[in-house]
């Protein structure tokens, strides 16, 4: 018969090496979830509703809610049939008190278009 450790090797870590890898790494994704847990609320924003005025215009209603009085800058875009961007606007809301805005943005649009799309909405550093 054949020493199976001295044809392939043997290991010179301990038993308990890798449950305390798993260990660390589990400690860490927890602390890792705890942290984003506790940090404040994003701004978040969403079409409430648009409206095609005519050939060359859409308004755009958007609610934004910010956790704190935040500086946002927001971009909506125009949407043809074709699913081309033909119109496109950045918006600036400054601080104030209220957290839930409701605001409306209108786009000038190159042809008709069939939609408004919130791009995005973030803060101003």
């Amino acid at each position: 018969m054949t020493d199976l450790g001295a044809r392939y090797g043997t290991s010179n870590k301990p038993r308990w090496f890798w449950p305390l890898i798993a260990a660390v790494g589990i400690s860490i994704g927890i602390a890792g979830a705890a942290w984003v847990g506790f940090q404040d609320k994003p701004i978040t924003a969403r079409v409430y509703g648009y409206d095609v005025v005519d050939d060359h215009r859409v308004t755009v209603k958007l609610d934004v809610v910010r956790p704190k009085p935040l500086d946002v800058e927001c971009t909506v875009y125009a949407q043809a049939a074709d699913h081309s961007i033909v119109g496109e606007k950045t918006v600036d809301l400054k601080a104030t008190r209220e957290k839930d805005l409701r605001i409306s943005v209108d786009i000038e649009t190159e042809r008709r278009a069939v939609t408004g799309v919130l791009r995005t909405c973030e803060a101003i550093h």
